[in-house]
């Protein structure tokens, strides 16, 4: 059969609940094609039968693959997929992350442009928990699709006091509806958290990081063969020994993301017993154990399969960096010894413990963890240095060039917004500061190309043209030397 028969098979088995026979059909259709619709099948049914990892895998890839495409499907797939994101993540019990990419699916179906800076999971307090309340989702109405200051619903809210809002059809409206009602389910729960539950922390992006690969259908191994030794305990003959599997397959799967002041690493383990978790950080490596390992189910405490050691990307402050750990994974909040500069990866892991924990330029003592430590106050967050060799980039404040990596300018117990008051950069600079890399490269090839007339967050857009200077109406681009 050719994947398109597959591919409607496997569809028409999700619509009648049969799960378990869809998934093989799917994955025959998706052999050849990443269809969003086919993807986003998979992803309900694995979801079903609660294979929550492989769901959100094919979310993401439905996402990205119908942004790619760029069909008049396209907005439809995107919007689903972030509410499918939504779903799973509140099934692990990311409820703040669910709540955002529940806002983003509301925001596509209103219209807006994908990407968009909009800064929903920006919302955060000093211990960086989530702050958006049960009746901020239910006063989020405004831009309701469908809803023009003509319509019924805009005259009454003009009546009571509103603005009338909401705006024309996009066709989207049943979607938009379904993440609203969605919302008051999660941010329910979210109220009912205390202040250190991790339920509470964002680690979510807008636009999901690519999958590298599609999830392979898992095939159950055939029953092994049962043994008696002369104790006449039974063994299995042919079970793995120690040493005896890769150290390529015993790696963790990890996700990770970074702001000026720390690189956040989660390490998906299961069922690691946060009691008995060893974490000693040290300048450029943290050592964990005993880790779980799911290609190596006889690996014990000692062994040395359950120890790793995470060699990272860039120095840290072991004095200031803290772990966490939930029954799927651990999260390590890891304090830059340079605030401000970027990391290119968060490094790599290595099965075993080492024997050097400390860098060779930087004889720092590592420092021992054995309990998770809480999130540290304002007051404990450095300020970057001033002084940073980062490069200034150009810009039209009466102040002169500005290093954009090192925003923080306010005087110690000045509020920052304070002290940028009246500076027509503060906008810019706050959207620099939220921004990804990739956006934070394209803004600054949009604006230097263009003679600071343009200024673009996307770097598919921009990376591989020229921006051309596009002066405000009524004003002429001249060269300097005309």
């Amino acid at each position: 059969m050719s994947s398109t028969t597959f591919g409607h098979q496997g569809m028409e088995a999700v619509k009648k609940k049969d799960y378990a026979a869809a998934i093989p059909l799917l994955d025959q259709a998706l052999a050849s094609s990443n269809s969003p619709a086919w993807l986003l099948a998979r992803a309900q049914a694995h979801q079903q039968l609660k294979n929550y990892d492989a769901a959100l895998h094919d979310a993401e890839l439905a996402y990205h693959s119908a942004a790619e495409r760029g069909s008049g499907t396209s907005r439809k797939h995107m919007i689903d997929a972030q509410h499918r994101r939504s779903v799973l993540y509140f099934k692990l019990g990311r409820y703040a992350d669910a709540d955002c990419c529940a806002k983003w699916s509301m925001l596509l179906a209103e219209g807006r442009p994908a990407g968009e800076v909009d800064d929903v999971d920006k919302q955060v307090d000093q211990f960086d928990n989530y702050t958006v309340s049960y009746e901020d989702a239910v006063a989020d109405c405004k831009s309701q699709p469908g809803q023009s200051a003509g319509s019924k619903m805009g005259v009454l809210a003009g009546i009571a006091g509103g603005d009338g809002g909401g705006t024309a059809k996009t066709g989207f409206e049943n979607e938009w509806n379904r993440a609203y009602a969605w919302r008051s389910q999660v941010l329910g729960i979210l109220d009912r958290l205390g202040w250190d539950n991790p339920g509470l922390k964002v680690n979510v992006t807008k636009i999901p990081p690519k999958p590298q690969k599609k999830v392979e259908k898992k095939v159950e191994p055939a029953p092994k063969p049962v043994v008696e030794k002369t104790d006449t305990k039974p063994v299995d003959a042919n079970a793995p020994t120690p040493g005896s599997i890769p150290d390529e397959q015993l790696k963790l799967r990890v996700d990770f993301y970074q702001n000026n002041q720390s690189v956040t690493v989660s390490l998906f383990a299961k069922d690691a017993k946060k009691d008995d978790l060893s974490v000693i950080f040290s300048n450029n490596q943290v050592q964990i154990s005993p880790l779980p390992r799911a290609a190596a189910t006889y690996v014990q405490p000692g062994d040395r399969e359950a120890a790793s050691t995470f060699v990272l990307g860039g120095e840290i402050d072991p004095t200031k960096s803290r772990w966490t750990a939930t029954p799927r994974k651990i999260e390590l909040v890891l304090h830059k010894a340079s605030p401000g500069q970027k990391w290119g990866t968060w490094g790599t892991e290595q099965i075993g413990a080492t024997t050097t924990t400390t860098s060779s330029a930087d004889p720092t003592p590592a420092a021992t963890v054995t309990a998770p430590v809480p999130a540290p106050t304002p007051a404990a967050i450095t300020t970057p240095s001033t002084t940073s060799s980062a490069p200034a980039y150009p810009t039209s404040s009466r102040t002169g060039p500005k290093n954009w990596d090192t925003f923080t300018t306010a005087e110690p117990g000045e509020d920052e917004e304070d002290a940028d008051k009246g500076d027509v950069n503060f906008f810019f600079k706050q959207l620099y500061k939220g921004a990804t890399p990739e956006q934070q490269r394209a803004m600054m090839k949009s604006f230097v190309e263009s003679n600071g007339t343009a200024l673009s967050t996307d770097w598919s857009d921009v990376g591989n043209r020229k921006v051309e200077t596009v002066p405000p109406e009524g004003v002429e681009a001249k060269k300097w030397d005309s």
